[in-house]
């Protein structure tokens, strides 16, 4: 049986309605949707395995319609490991943010699917930090490594394509924490 392109095409959208008019679930919004007060436990890596398990509090609450507290806590002692920042909206739309570290410190981040990413160096060193709404946890997770590469690949002309540098860089360190509501 031949059948034309016209009427397969008709066939498949009413043999399947939803696939023609399925939408995309809907994404948590940021910061709205990330706030509370959510605690777990942060698990450091070396490439030996987890180096260390501490407490780890993260609050998220809204100071204004385009601010809110970003307040980490490390650990037992819930003074000294506190570290009180502020999150106000930047100027590149809903998507952007701005981590005030009250310290002269900004750091740009952006919220793209369900993860709000920030990326930045210091003291020669990168760190990429990452907090993810999955279901009803968040998922908090920083990699880190030298800022330097420690390999530049291409750069050269491959099968008569131009091939770009690329750096690659050692990932040293990794954080991550799965953050659920505290009660």
């Amino acid at each position: 049986m031949h059948l034309r392109p016209r009427l397969l095409l008709t066939l498949f959208l009413c043999g399947f309605p939803s696939i023609s008019l399925a939408q995309a679930p809907e994404l948590p919004t940021f910061p709205q949707d990330f706030v509370g007060k959510w605690g777990g436990q942060l698990e450091i890596f070396r490439p030996e395995g987890v180096v260390q398990s501490v407490p780890m509090e993260l609050h998220i609450l809204p100071l204004s319609d385009t601010s809110y507290t970003y307040t980490i806590i490390y650990g037992e002692d819930k003074v000294a490991g506190k570290r009180d920042y502020v999150i106000v909206q930047g100027p590149e739309g809903p998507h952007h943010w701005i981590c005030d570290e009250q310290n002269s410190i900004l750091l740009d981040g952006y919220y793209l699917g369900r993860t709000y990413q920030s990326v930045f160096t210091v003291m020669g060193n990168y760190l990429i930090s990452n907090l993810e709404h999955r279901d009803d946890q968040l998922i908090y997770s920083i990699q880190s490594g030298k800022e330097a590469a420690i390999r530049t690949t291409g750069d050269q002309e491959h099968a008569g394509e131009e091939i770009p540098a690329v750096k690659s860089f050692k990932v040293a360190g990794y954080q991550r924490a799965t953050l659920e509501l505290l009660r």
